[in-house]
């Protein structure tokens, strides 16, 4: 085999190239034998050495094309930020209201109707079939458009937005994006205050990860598209999701580059493998997570390349409808919303939506009351609504009977469910899905670095599974390594270390999944051979206080338990050099 490199390079410098007369054999190192499993009662002689090669404020840069070629589970566990999406979906929802008729004309009908509904003003909406209905007659026998009647109730001008833009984007993002599994919960770090992972997204948010930035926020269909409320339970009810398909969606440009400073020791550690007694390597990078950063240092991290707008060639956004046709409520209990069957509709549905829209459009509006006369200036009706959203019309001089009372929001809502089903729709038919192309939002890519740099300082451990892929050392499936301390200042701290390993110290594949489970029933070392009496800890040593740790000396004994439930002796030799130890290793 070719001489390991250390050794060449010893040979060259005895014989620099070109010197004549320089003769040398050929240098050979014979593989080592075949590793092989102990059989019970056997015994083996492993030898370990520690070595560090200290990097102090290394700068590591990443371009675009390397952060996609990270695994994907990578990429989709390293969280950012939770994104808010009040800007985005108030240019969404307003490019799809403002765009030209000619586009509009090619829109399928649901789409059109929900674009009339961002454009419902008092003179375009449609009383007939609601509980304003009545008010048209009332309207004609004192000759004024019903409109005027609408506007008046609302406190707007004819032609102004019955629920104003900015609170149909709110009740959009509070109803229906937040109400997402996705939107609510995003995994992150294990931790006595999250023992599953799961942390709560901010509220209007979604949760951005860095392999949204890799995949141009591709994913985004699959992530917010249909998804069970809870996931185990089989029965769960379905959340129909909100976004159908997203394309070329880019906050970053193809100069983009992340740049890492971080200080750490190199090389991996040494351990033992005690299925067949080989030595392996394990990653160091994972131990080292609390000291990998100095964020001391305002440039640890450095991100470029980050674009001032977000760029959304193709999205495309739905909003389901109920089967049937949900009148609103008559009834000013049970306060303060009424008895519409509505409210007990779940919060994604449009019916849900508008009627929501409608109850925080309402809170602007003054308590007053309209009055209406004839042309002999005897009063006809008049029409009222007090504090509590709670409209009546009264009539007079026997002209017709009032629509019957009811809140603001009841009232809008069934003109609204008109207004969806314009052109013929049928109930049920009315699923609204738009499609929006070359969309432009600017974005402040100083906030969202400080964001970044924010949240990568409280969870460090998210950065380093990136560092620990670069940095990938780890060879073998070690059950533990040997470490000497160095950080700690404390003499009594000093020594050889036994560590057995953690879930963390499982070797990955290159889809960064764990090449075996965590199968060990009793971690750690023990002083008996029945594994009763526990002799290691995870005392707090170099910042690290995960790890079943345990210093030893020549003599010691000590017994542990591999992943396959095989017991096996320790014995403790003499060591051969500071930094190498010698262990006698017989199964049990």
């Amino acid at each position: 085999m070719i001489a390991p490199r250390p050794l060449l390079l010893a040979v060259l410098l005895a014989c620099p190239l070109g010197q004549a007369g320089c003769i040398v054999d050929e240098v050979t190192v014979p593989d080592p034998p075949p590793a092989s499993e102990l059989a019970p009662g056997e015994t083996s002689t492993v030898e370990l050495r520690f070595l560090r090669f200290e990097v102090d404020g290394f700068q590591q840069v990443m371009t675009i094309d390397d952060v996609r070629a990270l695994p994907k589970k990578t990429l989709d566990e390293l969280w950012l930020l939770d994104y808010s999406l009040g800007e985005t979906l108030d240019t969404v929802l307003a490019q799809l209201r403002d765009m030209s008729p000619t586009e509009a004309d090619a829109l399928p009908q649901a789409a059109k109707n929900m674009r009339n509904l961002l454009k419902m003003t008092p003179d375009n909406a449609s009383l007939v079939g609601t509980k304003l209905e009545e008010a048209i007659a009332l309207a004609g026998t004192v000759a004024i458009p019903p409109a005027k009647v609408l506007a008046a109730l609302a406190q707007v001008g004819v032609t102004d937005n019955l629920v104003p833009p900015d609170v149909i984007s709110e009740v959009v993002l509070d109803l229906l994006v937040s109400s997402h599994p996705t939107a609510q919960k995003r995994k992150g770090p294990v931790d006595a205050d999250h023992p599953e992972g799961l942390y709560p997204v901010a509220e209007g948010s979604i949760p951005m990860t860095l392999g949204d930035l890799a995949s141009n926020f591709e994913s985004l269909a699959d992530r917010f598209g249909p998804a069970p409320l809870d996931p185990d339970d089989p029965m769960s009810p379905i959340h129909p999701g909100f976004i159908d398909k997203a394309y070329g969606i880019s906050i970053v440009e193809e100069t983009f580059e992340m740049a890492v400073k971080v200080s750490v020791n190199a090389l991996p550690y040494k351990g033992v493998d005690l299925g067949d007694l080989s030595v392996a390597s394990v990653n160091s990078i994972a131990s080292q997570v609390d000291t990998l950063f100095d964020f001391d240092d305002p440039e640890w991290l450095k991100v470029e390349g980050l674009a001032e707008e977000m760029v959304i060639q193709e999205l495309t956004m739905s909003i389901r409808e109920n089967d049937k046709f949900v009148t609103g409520g008559d009834a000013r209990d049970p306060k303060p919303e009424g008895n519409s069957e509505i409210w007990d509709l779940p919060p994604w549905e449009f019916e849900h939506l508008i009627m929501e829209g409608a109850r925080r459009a309402a809170a602007s509006i003054a308590e007053h009351c309209d009055e209406y006369r004839l042309a002999t200036d005897a009063l006809a009706f008049q029409a009222c609504i007090d504090g509590e959203g709670w409209t009546e019309m009264t009539t007079f001089a026997d002209i017709g009977a009032p629509p019957p009372p009811a809140y603001f929001w009841d009232i809008l809502v069934e003109v609204a469910q008109v207004r969806l089903h314009d052109g013929g729709l049928a109930e049920g038919d009315a699923d609204v899905q738009f499609t929006l192309r070359d969309v432009r939002i600017p974005i402040d890519p100083d906030a969202i670095l400080v964001e970044i740099k924010k949240n990568f300082e409280a969870d460090p451990s998210a950065l380093a599974a990136v560092a620990e892929r670069v940095n990938d050392a780890a060879e073998g499936d070690a059950d533990f390594y040997f470490y000497q301390p160095q950080l700690s200042n404390e003499a009594a701290l000093q020594g050889d270390y036994l560590y057995f390993v953690t879930a963390d110290d499982i070797r990955k594949d290159d889809e960064a999944e764990p090449v075996r489970p965590y199968d060990y029933a009793k971690p750690g070392f023990f002083a008996d051979a029945e594994l009763t009496d526990k002799v290691s800890s995870p005392a707090l040593i170099d910042g690290d206080d995960t790890h079943e740790k345990i210093k030893v000396s020549a003599g010691d004994v000590l017994y542990m338990e591999d992943d396959a439930g095989r017991r096996f002796k320790l014995a403790v030799g003499e060591k051969p050099s500071p930094s190498r130890i010698k262990l006698d290793i017989t199964r049990l």
